[in-house]
């Protein structure tokens, strides 16, 4: 597991110093939130580089016992699915389906999944758009 992390540690440095790039040209204001985002992934990766650098201990083969190759192929499958539709059909549509597709797909019950959808879509309309004005995007349907 340790090249892995790595690896995975080397490219969230690269993913850091890009965003860093990307929004050092923002206005001090603009910049405040993204700045925090940018150290607070720094500080993470910082953490786990210790710990992968650090730490000896030998694989555990177990870590992916349960690992089912299909279920996530088919969530990277549907999740690009649902980022290229998000704009053209609407958010909430979209994100209303994608949840009830997922979880059908990663075998929970049709009815928790309904419903579980529906309540997640409710309350980010809630939050987002009714409480805090953000706009989400809108698509033909909603």
């Amino acid at each position: 597991m340790g090249k892995y992390d790595k690896i995975l540690t080397l490219g969230l440095l690269i993913l850091d110093a890009i965003y860093y790039a990307l929004i050092k040209g923002l206005p001090a204001k603009a910049g405040r939130y993204p700045m925090f985002v940018c150290l607070l992934l720094l500080v993470l990766t910082i953490i786990l580089a210790i710990e992968t650098f650090l730490n000896k201990k030998p694989y555990d083969k177990k870590l992916f016992e349960g690992f089912k190759p299909s279920q996530f192929f088919f969530i990277v499958v549907v999740s690009a699915i649902y980022i290229l539709l998000i704009d053209w059909i609407g958010f909430f549509i979209t994100t209303l389906v994608y949840l009830i597709v997922t979880m059908v797909g990663l075998k929970a019950k049709l009815l928790y999944s309904i419903l579980t959808s529906i309540c997640f879509c409710v309350l980010i309309y809630l939050v987002f758009v009714i409480f805090l004005k953000v706009p989400v995007p809108s698509g033909f349907l909603i």
